[in-house]
């Protein structure tokens, strides 16, 4: 089966501390896998590591058999980043944001509509699509973040603890999306410190 994450040895520094050591990891694609630890475990640092935000100190690491440190931005046009905060332009409304975000990925304009309202009907949004970001419930800000990342089809989708802050019925929401996803054969890597939910 083709790995679409494969850490080796992946060690990240800060001065002092040691965030991440000798991490070992293999990922297959299509998977949905879930980094549990607590707080400060390093979950994030692992995150922006896979994503290109911040180099190893040591390791290796290839996502979807690009280094990330030799071809970040071969890495870049196939992930989707979901972070922990919100960051939306609080200036345009949830339609205005999916645009923006196609509009950095290149996609041209014909396409660009039709997969923004295909999004949005995915995540169930299509409603909420003049509505200013700030207006949306905590759930809704969640699916958007999925929605925007999934824009220009990623084959792997970060999820930095995707389901804090969430009440029952929209968490039980969200998971049912994240498994659309892997159905799909997208590649999900999520943190949290939920043992049930990993």
């Amino acid at each position: 089966m083709e790995e679409a994450i494969v850490t080796l040895n992946l060690t990240k520094r800060y001065r002092d501390i040691c965030a991440v050591e000798n991490l070992n990891l293999s990922v297959n694609a299509g998977e949905i896998f879930g980094f549990l630890g607590p707080n400060g475990a390093g979950k994030t640092t692992t995150i922006r590591v896979l994503t290109t935000l911040t180099k190893p100190s040591s390791g290796s690491v290839w996502v979807s058999g690009f280094d990330v440190v030799n071809e970040p931005d071969k890495v870049k046009k196939v992930i989707g980043v979901v972070q922990q905060h919100l960051t939306f332009d609080l200036d345009l409304n949830l339609r205005e944001n999916m645009d923006l975000h196609a509009r950095l990925h290149h996609i041209p304009s014909g396409e660009r509509k039709k997969r923004i309202a295909e999004l949005l009907e995915f995540v169930g949004l299509t409603k909420q699509s003049e509505k200013m970001v700030e207006d949306l419930s905590g759930g809704m800000k969640k699916a958007a973040m999925i929605a925007r990342a999934l824009i220009h089809r990623p084959k792997v989708l970060f999820l930095d603890e995707p389901t804090v802050g969430l009440d029952v019925q929209v968490r039980r929401r969200m998971w049912d999306l994240i498994r659309s996803l892997s159905h799909n054969g997208t590649t999900v890597f999520l943190t949290t410190h939920y043992i049930e939910e990993a």
